[in-house]
């Protein structure tokens, strides 16, 4: 799908709809960290969104002594991807990563299943948190059921034409 076929692809989203990104960013939780790694390589590992902020700031919960610690304080620009395939949702999302030691917000934040990987609870000293200030991102939303997709995409495939309207394509930076 080129960004060509989809007339809206430049145009930020309201207000409303930024909203609305956030709020199913944090119902997805799941995303894909990229980083930096010695090398200068990108490297990916998955991670749990513990909050979506409609500010743009996302929290994760890290040890404070892995690899994402050391990365982010050689380089501290951070990727990630969510992916619903269910709700026919796609977003990458570039910002700022740093690493803090709050223990209020993790008390905030905190949850049981935080417990499997921090089995100190709150208190656990290898617990940091990952905060990260979104510049800019993207999303796909191709909307609709699966159904309307999939015969939308057949039809195309039939008649060899790409689809008019594949969803909404949206950039915006903070």
């Amino acid at each position: 799908m080129s960004r060509t076929e989809i007339p809206d692809a430049h145009q930020a989203p309201t207000d409303e709809e930024r909203a609305a990104l956030w709020h199913r960013i944090e119902k997805v939780r799941m995303t894909m960290l990229t980083t930096l790694d010695l090398a200068g390589e990108f490297t990916s590992r998955p991670i749990t969104t513990q909050q979506a902020q409609e500010d743009g700031v996302l929290w994760f919960f890290v040890p404070i002594d892995g690899g994402v610690a050391e990365e982010l304080g050689r380089d501290p620009r951070v990727s990630l991807n969510y992916v619903d395939l269910s709700d026919s949702l796609y977003v990458t999302l570039r910002g700022t990563g740093q690493i803090l030691k709050d223990p209020a917000k993790v008390r905030e934040l905190w949850s049981a299943m935080a417990g499997a990987w921090f089995t100190g609870g709150p208190d656990d000293p290898k617990l940091a948190l990952l905060r990260v200030d979104i510049d800019k991102g993207e999303y796909w939303d191709s909307g609709g059921s699966k159904l309307v997709q999939f015969f939308s995409m057949a039809a195309s495939a039939i008649t060899r034409t790409p689809p008019k309207h594949a969803g909404d394509h949206r950039e915006f930076t903070n």
